[in-house]
């Protein structure tokens, strides 16, 4: 039995954290440790970072891991909620899985991408009337009507820009894990403001005060009972309606980067326009290439071996997920932005990994990453085909030793015109 390599320290919490994206791959060289090393952190405790295809195969064997409760707190109060389906296992995971996935419909899936069209198109004189447009912004404000709207939630539009600031709150508060964050209780209070919006829509669904179509996320959730036949809690059921369009709007990163690359790679804009099939290559290099989740936590539920390395029972696992899509032995050349990449893929569930791995309906994969792809191409197709913009001189750096990933200028354009063809 191999002895597992160790990166030495107390606690390398804030190692990790100033690192960031590049913390499993710098100690990986340094150690001479392909896929597996060893960490304390978070107060001490024992970590065993892992990484690669193989790895994730393992990471999402729910034979061998368990993932209940290893989500950080602060994560847990302020990003998913307290008692949110990324928090459970088992078959209270599985059957609350299936509400989530019965959404998963093609009418609405295809709902969704005529939303996601149709509103950024009925936004361009908006963006035309601005001197400058940033992007990251922009694309909160937008996500929040589409993801709201496609879930089957009242959102009063002079409410729209308090409720994205609130969202954009809660998923920027992954910034201050393991760290003192100044911004921990404005991100709680946030949260608390969009439970209590979304429990007083259960309430008045359930009383038949509103009535959102059947099949929206809203209806289906209001509705729902569990395996033993009881309705959810209403504050667990806003918490998970929540989880329905926050990853959604969380997308926004992903649009940011993806105006990046059309700058940065502007031979990818003309493929858009002229191949159908680009958007979707394009999109989903975006997912593969850019910053997004650094790692994801579990712990072992048994003894078991990886790759000739003993793992004991209870110790914290960590799966490497950014790290992985960047790996040569999984990807060709990864640390090039190459669309073309996706043109014959596999589909595999464990090396393009952004929003996790695994199954979609007994495992911890996201449900959203249908809806994610189905965005990206929406949008991505709008800023390369129906608007012209200028990128004015900024800072367009993409900091991999930052958490969570972003655009340093949040991606600024202007001069917006609507992209028409008058000859």
């Amino acid at each position: 039995m191999s002895t597992i390599k160790k990166d030495k320290g107390l606690d390398n919490t804030l190692k990790a954290i100033k690192q960031g994206y590049k913390y499993t791959e710098n100690q990986r060289k340094r150690l001479d440790s392909n896929n597996i090393f060893e960490t304390r952190g978070l107060g001490g405790k024992r970590i065993i970072f892992i990484s690669g295809k193989e790895a994730a195969e393992t990471f999402y064997d729910n034979d061998k891991i368990e993932r209940e409760g290893m989500l950080p707190k602060r994560v847990v109060s302020t990003l998913f909620g307290k008692g949110a389906i990324h928090t459970t296992t088992g078959k209270v995971h599985i059957d609350r899985k299936a509400l989530f996935m019965s959404l998963m419909t093609e009418g609405n899936l295809q709902y969704l991408r005529e939303l996601t069209r149709n509103q950024w198109r009925s936004n361009t004189i908006n963006m035309e009337r601005q001197d400058t447009v940033n992007v990251y912004r922009e694309a909160i404000v937008q996500l929040t009507h589409i993801g709201t709207r496609w879930a089957g939630v009242q959102a009063p539009a002079e409410e729209i820009d308090r409720i994205a600031t609130d969202m954009d709150l809660m998923i920027d508060s992954f910034k201050g894990l393991g760290l003192s964050f100044k911004g921990f209780r404005e991100s709680k209070a946030a949260r608390r403001r969009v439970e209590d919006w979304l429990e007083d829509q259960i309430h008045k669904t359930r009383k038949g005060v509103i009535h959102p179509p059947e099949g929206t996320a809203l209806y289906e959730f209001a509705h729902w009972e569990d395996f033993e036949g009881n309705p959810m809690d209403s504050r667990l059921c806003a918490i998970d309606l929540m989880n329905t369009f926050r990853p959604l709007i969380a997308i926004n990163r992903f649009v940011t980067f993806g105006v990046l690359a059309l700058h940065q790679y502007p031979e990818t804009r003309e493929k858009i326009k002229n191949d159908p099939d680009y958007a979707y290559m394009f999109s989903q290099e975006v997912r593969r290439y850019y910053p997004f989740v650094p790692f994801l936590p579990a712990k072992a539920k048994v003894d078991f071996e990886f790759e000739g390395h003993k793992i004991d029972k209870d110790v914290m696992i960590l799966l490497d997920v950014y790290g992985t899509m960047h790996r040569d032995d999984v990807f060709d050349n990864p640390n090039e932005f190459y669309p073309e990449r996706f043109k014959d893929w596999d589909g595999s569930p464990f090396d393009l990994i952004p929003q996790g791995g695994g199954d979609y309906h007994t495992n911890h994969r996201c449900a959203g990453e249908w809806m994610t792809i189905i965005i990206m191409e929406e949008t991505m197709k709008y800023f390369a085909e129906r608007i012209t913009y200028d990128v004015p001189e900024q800072d367009l750096t993409v900091d991999l030793e930052k958490l969570p990933g972003s655009v340093a200028s949040g991606m600024n354009i202007t001069n917006v015109r609507e992209n028409v063809n008058r000859k």
